[in-house]
Order: C-alpha cells, then structure tokens, then sequence
C-alpha cells in the first residue's frame, strides 16, 4: 500500500454517533421533553480527523429545522436557533470543538483501549445555555477555519523553523485546504496538504544527524500528549474528566543521539522529562493510542507523523492505563 493510499484510509475514518436532544432545551423549543416522531433521535458518520462546528450546520438542516417545522415553531421570540449556540456533551461534559472528534472519542470512551469501544458514540446535543466557563464561546465554521489556519501555522513552524510554507501557499490554495477539511474531501485537502508537508523517504532516519538538511527530513515532529492525571488510581469504571487531561507539548527530534530513530515511548520519556525505571513501569502498564488505534511504544515517530497525523500536521497521542 503507496503512503497516499494510508493517509486516505486515516482520513476516511468514521464515527457513528447518537445524538439526542437534550431534555431542557426541548421544554424550551417545543414545550415538552419528548421530541415528535421520528426525530427522538439522529443519527450521523462523523470523521475522525474533523471538528464539531463542520457538522452542526448538518446537524441543523437535517434534524433540528425540520423538527421545529413538524412542531410548528416560528423562529420568533428568541427561538430560533443558531449554528453558533449549539453545543455537544458527553456524560456530563461538555466536548471541546476546537479538537479533532477523534482526539475527544479516544479521550472520553474509557474503555476504547481494550477493544470495547462505545458505538455508536452517544451525544447529548444543546441548543441553549452554553457553557462559556468550559468551552471557547461562539464556534461557527468560520472561527473553526481560523484556528484551524494557525494550528497549521504552529505545526510548520515546528516542523521547519518557520512558517514559510504555509504562508507563501496563495489565497486560492488556502481556501481549498480549508474547504477539502469542511466537506471531508480528501482530493482537496490532501492536494495543499502535500506542499505544507511533502512526502520524504523514512529510511533517511537512520542517516547521520548531519545530513537531516539533504534528505528533506523535518527538523521536529508536531506531537501533543494527552495524559489523564491520577491514572494510577483509575480503573476501568471510571469516566475519563477532560479537565484533568494533562497536555503536553513539545517539539520532538526525528532520533536519539547515536541517530538511532526516536520512537514512541523515547517521545513520551522526553515529554514528561522521565529519566528512572519506574517511568518504564509506568510505560507498560499503559496504552498508547492514536486515531482508536493502539500504538505499539516501540514505533517510530517519523512513521507515526507519516501516516497517522490528523489534519492540522500534528500528531495527538492519549495515554490511557489498561492495567
């Protein structure tokens, strides 16, 4: 299989979700908690690599406009509903939109590490009241194409010292970056997205640290951690909190010194600053995982950041413990 054809197996990568509406905001709409047939509940594919404001818009036209118009509600006296104010939750917790929905999947559903993951994934969405101590306020697909620009931006800048490549792409090419990532067009997205990162050769890893410049090989890989604090005290039963995911970030070399290429756990030590035993303790008695697909430690990170990255060139990798 050509890498292309990898990255496009990542990229159409899909959850199904559940959503319901939740009980107060439909007092409010529509007078009772019982929404009319048959709108109890939607049903979606959402891809992994996406965020959440690019499927409200769907979400609106397909469930909630024709459910008002079923019920006969007007959009007066403030019950309409706009793009903006819709919001989604998870046991509880409200989910971060500005995150890939793959990111929050491998986050939230505890037990998607042991091969029981949560499907379809169910979702509470609202309509009223939202969140603005939790979540970033106003989301609408224009501010998501906006944070989603300077993500790019902070991943090339890692990855090359600067953020040239991003900035000299014309107003035409970013526009279709961005569009191929709203309508989930791989053609689209994955045409700029090969001039932001283009395709090198990973056997140039092993080569000395000093002609990193020649083969074209990053100077560092964009990769976050997320690592749920107090995992040694958590089991299986436990609902991950997304307020006590610890992040780290840190730009991390291609190899170890002795150019010996740095893998999953090497990034991981390096992250967290582990230099004793009991951090490989703590290794073992964990998982890695990255797109719901447990990572083996012991991976390359440049193969990693070639075939499994999500669309804004960084690498998201959630440590959950399975012990």
């Amino acid at each position: 299989m050509s890498q292309r054809a990898a990255i496009q197996k990542v990229w159409d990568g899909m959850i199904p979700i559940e959503l319901q509406l939740a009980a107060a905001d439909a007092i409010e709409l529509l007078a009772s908690a019982v929404l009319p047939d048959p709108f109890q509940t939607f049903y979606m594919l959402i891809p992994r690599i996406n965020y959440l404001p690019f499927i409200t818009g769907r979400v609106k036209e397909q469930w909630l406009d024709p459910m008002l118009a079923l019920s006969g509600v007007r959009a007066v006296d403030g019950m309409s509903i706009n793009e903006s104010d819709i919001w989604f939750e998870y046991n509880g917790q409200p989910l971060r939109w500005h995150y890939p929905a793959g990111l929050l999947y491998d986050m939230l559903v505890s037990n998607v590490a042991h091969g029981e993951p949560e499907l379809p994934w169910s979702l509470t969405l609202h309509v009223r009241k939202f969140p603005v101590r939790k979540l970033i306020p106003q989301p609408s697909t224009q501010q998501m194409r906006d944070m989603f620009m300077a993500m790019i931006k902070e991943a090339d800048f890692i990855r090359n010292g600067s953020t040239k490549r991003v900035m000299d792409l014309a107003k035409s090419d970013q526009m279709q970056l961005l569009d191929g990532l709203e309508v989930h067009s791989f053609e689209k997205y994955y045409a700029i997205h090969s001039i932001i990162v283009p395709l090198h050769d990973a056997k140039a890893v092993v080569v000395s640290s000093g002609s990193k410049a020649r083969s074209g090989l990053p100077k560092a890989i964009p990769l976050k951690f997320y690592m749920l604090s107090g995992q040694e005290d958590a089991n299986e039963s436990t609902q991950p909190d997304i307020s006590q995911f610890h992040v780290s970030q840190l730009p991390v070399p291609l190899t170890k010194e002795g150019s010996e290429p740095m893998t999953v756990a090497d990034a991981f030590r390096l992250s967290y600053e582990i230099t004793d035993t009991s951090g490989n303790a703590f290794i073992t008695n964990c998982a890695c995982l990255c797109q719901g697909i447990t990572i083996p430690w012991e991976t390359p990170i440049t193969w990693l950041t070639d075939n499994l990255f999500y669309a804004d060139c960084f690498l998201h990798l959630v440590v959950v413990n399975v012990k």
